[in-house]
């Protein structure tokens, strides 16, 4: 119990406030201009604090830069409930979650900006930001045990790799948001009108489930994973 007042008093201090409005500014400012283009004047007037307190809550602008990845991640993931997916059963927790990502990636257009800027520098931050693949480690967990029931069930597939789906799973969701303006200027028109989003997400998690589904026709050719491919 003292822990957690502890934790909610330091929550609450002056320093974790000053902390928070500068990562909210900062991922504002990188949203909009970039890292490169970002700057830690701009920043720290957004925050409403000196330019040299950013400095000593983050140390630097590429440390900036890697919190504010961890941010978006774990917005991301926030949004990923795994005990609503698995109260859902295994097809529809499966859809529930590419639906749900899809929606977050809507919704929080920072996440793919950020996304994408740091794509443009190999990961090289986010390999420095060690909290972030823990995140995922529940998130997996809960696909697995949901394939896992699908599979006693008799509905799933036996030979899915669960970080290839979702992969898969939430670049369904990514892809139409990070290329929303480029897609609907050559030839898709609003991505973004209600009856289109309806339906685009009933076809993304349509997909998903489609794949996983196991086949009827147990004669029919599997198709090789690529480790089996590897051995021949």
């Amino acid at each position: 119990m003292f822990e957690a007042m502890s934790q909610r008093q330091q929550e609450s201090s002056p320093g974790a406030a000053a902390r928070a409005a500068i990562l909210r500014a900062a991922i504002s400012e990188f949203t909009t201009k970039g890292l490169a283009g970002a700057r830690m004047a701009a920043i720290a007037k957004a925050a409403g604090v000196a330019k040299g307190l950013v400095f000593h809550h983050f140390g630097s602008k590429d440390e900036l830069w890697a919190a504010a990845l961890e941010h978006v991640y774990r917005l991301l993931r926030s949004g990923q409930d795994e005990v609503a997916l698995m109260a859902l059963g295994p097809i529809e927790g499966m859809r529930r979650l590419t639906t749900e990502t899809f929606r977050l990636f809507r919704e929080h257009p920072e996440i793919t900006a950020l996304m994408n800027e740091e794509n443009l520098h190999r990961g090289r931050h986010l390999r420095a930001a060690t909290k972030v693949p823990l995140l995922y480690s529940p998130l997996f967990a809960t696909m697995e045990r949901l394939l896992e029931e699908g599979r006693r069930q008799g509905l799933f597939r036996s030979d899915v790799d669960v970080r290839a789906l979702y992969v898969a799973l939430s670049g369904l969701g990514y892809f139409p948001c990070a290329n929303r303006w480029t897609l609907s200027a050559a030839f898709a028109g609003d991505l973004f009108e209600p009856d289109r989003l309806v339906a685009y997400e009933a076809l993304a998690g349509e997909m998903v489930v489609s794949f996983l589904l196991r086949r009827e026709d147990s004669t029919a050719p599997r198709r090789r994973t690529v480790r089996e491919r590897r051995k021949m």
